[in-house]
């Protein structure tokens, strides 16, 4: 299954709000991006500021942490009753420790690899644990950034590693001219920010992406 979802980063409060409020309805999943000021130079909203709008938003919650050593988070992420919790794996001590971690906690585990990471940094037992494999077409951190055409062949690498039913998403500077090099690479989830948001009507754009990664011709 393909899936679109919308990415929320924002250091406002009344503009994730207004984000959360046009999803209702439009989509099923919507992914928060959390970046604590030490990974990146910028500083998103924090978890508990956010935890109950996006409790009752009604929907799917995935939830990026650009965070120092993100095994720390886990109990604060569940508080949101997040869907999926995916983190940058250049930031753990012990990859292992924090899939395992989050996947008996009940919730979805994904690993983020940045766009400089190499796949090989961490072992592909890691990846296959896992529920997902997210690989950033951006510097991770900072929303508006183009598109780097090198994470297509990382997404080819990781595809080699899950095999067909894996799931990798891909996230940063994603737009209708690129996304469809990156199914065709191996990605099967596509996290749209910019593109997204900047459209007049946001259901025209969610219904646009959908068919361009679609569409076989």
């Amino acid at each position: 299954m393909l899936e679109i979802i919308p990415t929320i980063l924002t250091s406002d409060l009344d503009d994730f709000s207004r984000k959360i409020e046009s999803l209702k309805g439009l989509v099923p999943r919507v992914q928060i991006d959390i970046v604590d000021g030490k990974f990146a130079l910028n500083k998103t909203i924090d978890l508990s500021a956010f935890k109950e709008i996006a409790y009752d938003s009604g929907l799917k919650i995935d939830l990026h942490l650009m965070v120092e050593e993100p095994f720390g988070w886990i109990n604060r992420c569940l508080e949101i009753v997040p869907d999926r919790i995916i983190a940058q794996i250049e930031k753990m001590k012990e990859p292992f420790d924090f899939v395992n971690e989050v996947i008996e906690s009940g919730a979805q585990v994904g690993l983020a690899v940045d766009l400089e990471t190499p796949v090989d940094i961490v072992s592909e037992d890691i990846y296959l644990l896992s529920d997902m494999v997210l690989l950033l077409g951006v510097k991770a951190g900072a929303g508006g950034q183009e598109f780097a055409p090198k994470v297509l062949d990382k997404i080819a690498k990781i595809r080699e590693i899950l095999g067909e039913s894996g799931k990798i998403g891909v996230d940063g500077g994603i737009n209708g001219k690129n996304i469809k090099d990156c199914r065709e690479a191996g990605a099967n989830i596509f996290y749209v920010g910019n593109y997204f948001w900047q459209a007049e009507d946001l259901g025209e754009r969610y219904n646009e992406l959908l068919s361009l990664v679609n569409d076989d011709r």
